[in-house]
């Protein structure tokens, strides 16, 4: 179903994906933990602004978000300031070919939870139980 953006602002606002037909699949926009609409474009997400052409448009759709899945998890602990950092290898698969790859910290984490799905059940098969379990308990926070 297309929309004019108004619509689209407000499907953005109950956490949906949503591109333009003209885009011809080269992304979509979500509202991130902030409020601030990001566009990402299947590579990683980015500071999106609506131009005028965009605003006047009616040709939105709501769209399925990336799924991607956790690899691994790093555990790595400062040795200055006694604290612990997690950070998470990320990858999407097309047709069974790594498509995209990226480290993330746990700052990151929310972002990337709204922006793509995660195949949780995909994650299971890369990771041991504690760190699915971190896993599942970091993308539900």
């Amino acid at each position: 179903m297309e929309m004019n953006f108004l619509f689209a602002a407000r499907l953005l606002d109950e956490g949906h994906a949503l591109s333009r037909k003209s885009w011809n699949n080269q992304g979509y926009i979500f509202k991130d933990d902030r409020g601030r609409m990001q566009f990402f474009d299947h590579n990683e997400p980015h500071v999106y602004q609506p131009n005028v052409e965009d605003t006047l448009a009616d040709d939105w759709v709501e769209t399925a978000k990336d799924s991607w899945t956790f690899v691994s998890v790093a555990h790595e602990a400062e040795l200055v300031k006694d604290k612990l950092f997690v950070s998470y290898q990320i990858c999407s698969k097309e047709d069974g070919v790594v498509k995209n790859n990226h480290q993330i910290d746990e700052a990151e984490l929310s972002t990337w939870a709204r922006c793509v799905e995660f195949d949780l059940d995909q994650t299971a098969t890369h990771l041991n139980e504690q760190d699915i379990a971190q896993v599942r308990s970091a993308v539900s926070a």
